[in-house]
C-alpha cells in the first residue's frame, strides 16, 4: 500500500480584509463591526507541484474607477501590497511562477483579486464560475481590471459521476485532478456555479462563501434586502447552507472553512 499523501501541505492565507457592520447585514443582530479575512489557500500537491484556491484581495480593488470607490464605501476593504498573495508567498520562499494551477471558488474581487498578478497557469473552475468571469460585469462584482490581460489555459471541470462522501448532500461533485486527492463540490447561491473543494487527506472543506462565517450560519434567514442582492439566488444561498449543516452533523470530524470565517494563518502538513 502506498502511504504517499498526494497532498504533501495545506498552508492558509488571509490576503486582505473588509469590514462590515453585521447588525446591517442581518436583522436583530447586535451592533458589532467585524473583519472579514480573504482567504488563499496553498495546496502543494506531490505530483502536480503548488496550486492556489483563490487569490483573495490585492491592490486592484482600490484601481477600478468609479465601481472602486462604490465598492469600498459600502464594503470598506484593507489590503497592502505585502498582504497580497504573492508577497506571501515570496515572504515562504515560494516563487509565485511555481504555480501552476489555480482553482477559483467565484469570480468576485477578494476571490481572483491577483490572478492577473501571476502568469502562465490553468484556471480551473466550474463552467458557469468562468463564464461569469469572462463575461460578467460589475453587477456580478466581476472587475474587468482583475480579469487577466492574457487568457491563462482554462478547465472548466465535469461532473464527477463516481461515489463521494457528499452523495446525498450535492447534487454536483468533482474529482479536480482525477485521483481523489481534491473534490469539488458546487455551492450555488452567492455565486452561480459557486466551487468548494475537500481535501481528504485533511478533512478539510474549503467553503467559500457558501456563508461568511460558521456562526453567521443561523443568521442566514435574517438577511437584510441589500446583502441579499449580493446573492445570486438567495433561495440557492439558504439551501446551501442547510446542506452544509446537514452534512456536517453527519460528519463532524470534517473542518468546514469559510473564506471569510474566523481564521488563523496555518499550515498542515
Amino acid at each position: 500500500m502506498d502511504d504517499i499523501r498526494k497532498v504533501r501541505s495545506v498552508k492558509l492565507y488571509a490576503c486582505g480584509c473588509c469590514e462590515n457592520e453585521l447588525r446591517h447585514v442581518f436583522s436583530g443582530y447586535p451592533s458589532e463591526k467585524r473583519r472579514f479575512p480573504a482567504l488563499s489557500v496553498l495546496i502543494t500537491h506531490e505530483r502536480l507541484g503548488n496550486i492556489l484556491y483563490d487569490t483573495g484581495y490585492s491592490e486592484l480593488i482600490y484601481e477600478n474607477g468609479l465601481v472602486s470607490k462604490i465598492y469600498n464605501s459600502l464594503n470598506r476593504t484593507y489590503i497592502s501590497k505585502d498582504e497580497t498573495i504573492i508577497s506571501k508567498l515570496e515572504a515562504d520562499g515560494i516563487s509565485p511562477d511555481s504555480v501552476k494551477k489555480i482553482i477559483i471558488s467565484h469570480a468576485h474581487p477578494d476571490h481572483i483579486g491577483a490572478l492577473r498578478l501571476f502568469g502562465g497557469y490553468e484556471l480551473i473552475s466550474t463552467p458557469k464560475v468562468i463564464n461569469t468571469l469572462y463575461t460578467g460585469n460589475c453587477f456580478d462584482l466581476v472587475f474587468r481590471n482583475m480579469v487577466p490581460e492574457k487568457q491563462p489555459k482554462l478547465r472548466a471541470l465535469k461532473k464527477y459521476n463516481g461515489k463521494t462522501i457528499f452523495d446525498g448532500y450535492f447534487k454536483k461533485t468533482y474529482d479536480i485532478f482525477a485521483d481523489g486527492s481534491v473534490i469539488g463540490i458546487e455551492l450555488d447561491g452567492h455565486a452561480d456555479g459557486q466551487l468548494g473543494i475537500f481535501l481528504p487527506e485533511y478533512d478539510l472543506l474549503f467553503a467559500a462563501d457558501a456563508c461568511w462565517g460558521e456562526d453567521l450560519m443561523p443568521h442566514a434567514e435574517k438577511m437584510r434586502f441589500i446583502p441579499k442582492l449580493i446573492q445570486h439566488s438567495y433561495r440557492q444561498y439558504l439551501d446551501s447552507i442547510k446542506r452544509l449543516r446537514a452534512f456536517s452533523s453527519e460528519h463532524p470530524e470534517i473542518k468546514i472553512i469559510f473564506s471569510h470565517g474566523a481564521m488563523q494563518e496555518k499550515k498542515y502538513e
